[in-house]
């Protein structure tokens, strides 16, 4: 096997769109990067002039006490060291879309061009096959994430010296850091459950609309539930009962993949996803009602690694290849 995942990674290497996905996920955290200075920027110049940016009207005391939360907010992630981990963050938020499209089109290359028999007679298990096809995947996000993390080491200090007068300190290097690592980790089971869609589909095509379609609507399933959770408080703000179909629909939320991959990329940060606190802080009077615990969101991502390799394993023994152990 380890000449077969060597290969494949030769074969990744000289594949252009690895580089192509690479360039376009840094050009996209540079432009997050800047954003968030931009609207750093935008926050401070409303704290001093107290005229809001968007309509120049004056600003209530409590949103300039907003605002001056966000600049702390603002100040502290884009500061050096945690600025690493800020990086890692952001790559994370629209890298799961690079991941799917590049593990899609790497994944489902040997389905497409009807190579698998070739290779299955050439003395490759199928086990072998999918172990090196998953590593060699694995491996290639691991650079990625590593080529991130060089830039974000060499870049922060610019960076600090933009938003801060503090000299800069290694504290908090190690959560930095944990960051970057919990990244790449949470890179495992996206790719397995990618691989699975496209052994199943058999095509690029369908696989990559299916990957995409579901995630997209994972994300947006995420941004639905504090509105419901508004829309509920305002009709009995005095309730404190949960409605059950409110209630049904966070916990199906609780039991995807992005929701635990958050928990563990959270591990040890203040977690506030929407969904979370909203209800209880709005009127509903329950911030349980989805689990909020880091070891929780690891074990769901473990399980959801060897179910999603199991049925891959399955499909590849009975069905598109009669050739090969």
């Amino acid at each position: 096997m380890r000449k077969f995942l060597s290969a494949e990674w030769l074969r990744m290497r000289r594949l252009w769109l690895t580089w192509v996905l690479l360039v376009l996920l840094l050009s996209a955290l540079a432009l997050q990067v800047n954003g968030n200075l931009n609207k750093l920027e935008e926050l401070k110049a409303e704290v001093e002039t107290g005229i809001s940016a968007y309509d120049g009207s004056p600003l209530s005391s409590q949103h300039i006490e907003g605002n001056l939360i966000l600049i702390q907010i603002q100040t502290a992630d884009l500061s050096y060291p945690a600025f690493i981990g800020t990086v890692a963050r952001l790559s994370t938020g629209f890298g799961w879309f690079f991941v799917i499209l590049f593990t899609v089109v790497f994944g489902g290359e040997d389905f497409t061009r009807r190579t698998i028999p070739v290779i299955l007679t050439r003395g490759v298990r199928r086990s072998d096959y999918l172990i090196a096809r998953t590593l060699s995947l694995w491996l290639a996000m691991g650079m990625a994430v590593v080529i991130i993390m060089v830039l974000a080491v060499a870049w922060g200090p610019f960076i600090h010296q933009q938003v801060t007068d503090d000299p800069i300190s290694l504290e908090g290097l190690g959560n930095a850091l944990l960051w970057v690592f919990r990244s790449w980790i949470t890179c495992l089971p996206f790719i397995v459950a990618v691989l699975f869609w496209a052994v199943l589909a058999r095509n690029m095509g369908p696989a990559l609309g299916v990957g995409i379609g579901l995630h997209t609507l994972e994300y947006l399933y995420g941004l639905v539930l504090p509105i419901m959770a508004a829309v509920f408080a305002n009709m009995d703000p005095t309730s404190e009962a949960v409605p059950w179909f409110f209630r049904v629909q966070i916990e199906v939320f609780s039991f995807t993949l992005g929701y635990n991959s958050d928990l563990f990329l959270n591990w040890g940060a203040p977690f506030t996803r929407d969904a979370v606190f909203l209800a209880g802080t709005i009127g509903l009077r329950s911030d349980t009602l989805l689990p909020t615990i880091p070891e929780r969101g690891l074990a769901f991502m473990v399980g959801y690694a060897v179910v999603f390799f199991g049925w891959t394993m399955w499909l590849l023994r009975r069905r598109d290849v009669r050739y090969g152990p």
